[in-house]
């Protein structure tokens, strides 16, 4: 289960990834030939006091990165260490969800769906923050 304590240098990079990794990947193809992905998810860091972030992706691109807007299908729930290392393509996100290092909420389905689909992202799009 992901740690709920505070964990010290994580909060920039994590802030980062979504205040300005993630916004400058707008309107680009997240996946080759994934334009029919369409959903609403949301990503809650456990170790930090900000709300969960609320993804939105359209026809495949990512379109919305906010605190708020449209209610999500599904909800991850990682502490910023494990969401680091996602987003680095330094582990799968299906291995760190059955490893216990994710929790998902919401629709089961999508959720499992969208780990393993969101694989090649992290992999062509790797954050190092």
């Amino acid at each position: 289960m992901p740690n709920a304590a505070h964990s010290p240098g994580i909060e920039a990079p994590v802030t980062r990834y979504f205040q300005e990794f993630l916004p400058g990947l707008f309107g680009r193809l997240l996946i080759a030939d994934l334009e029919s992905l369409s959903t609403r998810f949301a990503i809650e860091v456990t170790d930090l006091a900000a709300p969960a972030w609320r993804i939105e992706i359209e026809a495949g691109r990512i379109v919305r990165v906010e605190h708020d807007g449209p209610e999500p299908s599904c909800t991850f729930r990682l502490d910023g260490a494990t969401l680091l290392e996602v987003a680095a393509a330094k582990v799968l996100p299906a291995e760190a969800f059955f490893a216990k290092r994710i929790d998902l909420e919401g629709d089961m389905e999508l959720g499992l769906k969208l780990s393993t689909v969101l694989a090649p992202f992290f992999e062509g799009f790797p954050f190092h923050g």
